[in-house]
């Protein structure tokens, strides 16, 4: 939407002394009535990066938003270029009408819209000495905006670039001189010899390009005016293959089914949702409204068909991307809840990482008064990376154990534990499980303590498999951690996290 760069380029050809560009683009939002008006305009009239200004003229107040050409109204500037005299700087502004049409929210150089996953709408780039040097937005915001205003984005453009040679270029241009104009370009070009600072016996060459072209509004606007998106989603409804729009499900008294990697695709967004309700339920979107879910007995997820017809159509394309032929049956839990309004009683070991780790923690602390664990400062970015669904990725169950490692495993404090059972100091510091199978070992038997540690310290073989591709830990690891390797991978991931929970509720329990 603006652009005003200065670029020095480095070359290895030997003939090239210097070789700079320079690139301005102005635009402006331009109503369908007055595009005639607009094209007399141009870089030498009204439309270059020059600084926008509001001042009283003899006609009226003109305001630094307006378009105009003399006292006549032609449209809006969508960016807004204010000149500070103090500090000789420039702040570019992007038009109040343009965020708030878009709900766009501006977070340093970027304006992201959180109704479509926080996606980057806007970005302005600056230069070396932190002037803003560039500011573009995604076309198809851009055009869905000019469809709702009834209008066009003008651009003019100057394009100059000028390079020092030793020798004089091999152009047929009659007295070294070139200037044409075809369509809406007008191109200048010249060759002179050189003047200070530039090396004598060298040459100057320079080259201009003015352009103006328009960029043409969108033939709907979904966004803004709210018009249905013609270029509907389907889903897969039955087994058979039969197909259906997103529009259609609204009355489908049918699920929909999904590979358990939709929810890895769905969690990269900002304010993506996912909350538990019972063992294998809960809620998950892109946006913090997500929809009721279930998890059937192959490890698909399974989701009300009129749910997803209640989606944004961007939303419902990140869905239809993992939906799959329906297999497996509906979630049994989902459909106790859904059809017989009757919720399971479970609890999901997502929901019970925070409460287990904190009554080890509490447990320890009030025999010993000490913490077991330290504190860490992303420890909520860590709860909510671990879940289930992490183990549908490839290598995902060692992804899922690596973050219970950073958890729990890497938090629990050494010198506590040895100073609670006063061990005697050795140069070889013990590591955190064995320093834990010690505790629990105190309280119990070294043979109870390592059976109840040994999903840990699964947990843990699995973790160092991460770092060792193809490792032989892998199948210990699962078997330590009462994982079922023939069992679909969501389901060893809420295996996983079961033994993790459970083994901290046993420990717990010895302390107490």
């Amino acid at each position: 939407m603006r652009q005003i760069t200065d670029a020095s380029f480095e070359t290895d050809q030997p003939d090239v002394y210097r070789l700079e560009e320079w690139i301005g683009i102005a635009t402006a939002a331009v109503e369908d009535g007055h595009r005639g008006a607009a094209e007399k305009l141009g870089w030498t009239g009204d439309l270059d990066v020059s600084p926008h200004r509001s001042g009283v003229e003899r006609w009226g107040y003109s305001a630094a938003d307006v378009f105009r050409s003399w006292s006549k109204t032609l449209g809006i500037n969508l960016v807004i270029d204010q000149h500070l005299e103090q500090g000789n700087r420039n702040i570019w502004h992007l038009h109040p009408d343009l965020c708030v049409a878009l709900v766009l929210i501006q977070e340093g150089d970027s304006w992201f819209r959180p109704e479509e996953g926080w996606i980057e709408v806007v970005r302005l780039k600056r230069n070396d000495d932190g002037e803003p040097s560039l500011i573009e937005i995604k076309a198809e915001f851009l055009r869905d905006y000019l469809a709702a205003r009834g209008m066009a984005l003008y651009c003019s453009s100057y394009r100059e670039r000028i390079a020092v040679t030793v020798n004089k270029p091999p152009y047929d241009w009659p007295d070294d001189r070139l200037a044409d104009e075809q369509d809406r370009d007008r191109r200048e070009a010249m060759i002179v010899e050189t003047d200070y600072p530039d090396p004598d016996d060298h040459y100057w060459t320079r080259g201009a390009l003015w352009r103006t072209e328009w960029v043409e509004p969108g033939t709907l606007s979904t966004r803004v005016r709210g018009e249905a998106d013609p270029h509907t989603t389907t889903f897969t409804l039955e087994n058979d293959g039969t197909r259906a729009a997103a529009e259609q499900l609204a009355g489908a008294m049918a699920w929909l089914y999904f590979e358990p990697t939709i929810a890895s695709a769905l969690l990269r967004h900002r304010s993506a949702t996912l909350r538990w309700a019972t063992e294998e339920t809960g809620s998950l979107g892109a946006t913090n409204h997500g929809v009721h879910f279930g998890i059937n007995d192959i490890g698909l997820i399974t989701v009300f068909a009129k749910d997803i017809g209640g989606l944004q159509p961007w939303e419902q394309r990140l869905w239809s991307a993992h939906n799959v032929t329906p297999d497996g049956g509906v979630s049994r839990e989902l459909f106790s809840a859904q059809m017989e309004v009757n919720p399971a009683a479970t609890i999901a070991p997502e929901m019970q990482l925070s409460q287990a780790m904190d009554a080890l923690d509490v447990a320890f602390s009030s025999r010993y008064g000490a913490r077991l664990l330290r504190e860490h400062n992303s420890l909520q970015g860590l709860l909510r990376r671990a879940h289930r669904f992490i183990a549908a990725e490839p290598d995902g169950l060692l992804e899922l154990s690596k973050e219970l490692t950073r958890l729990f495993i890497e938090r629990i404090d050494i010198d506590a534990i040895t100073a609670a059972l006063a061990l005697p100091k050795t140069d070889k510091k013990p590591g955190s499980l064995k320093a834990l199978e010690k505790l629990a070992a105190h309280h119990g038997s070294n043979a109870a303590a390592r059976k109840m540690m040994a999903p840990l310290f699964g947990i843990y073989d699995l973790r160092l498999a991460d770092a060792h591709i193809g490792s032989s830990k892998i199948a210990s690891g699962k078997a330590r951690a009462a994982v079922d390797d023939s069992s679909p991978p969501v389901m060893q991931g809420r295996q996983l996290l079961q033994s993790f929970v459970a083994t901290l509720n046993r420990i717990a329990a010895t302390l107490t």
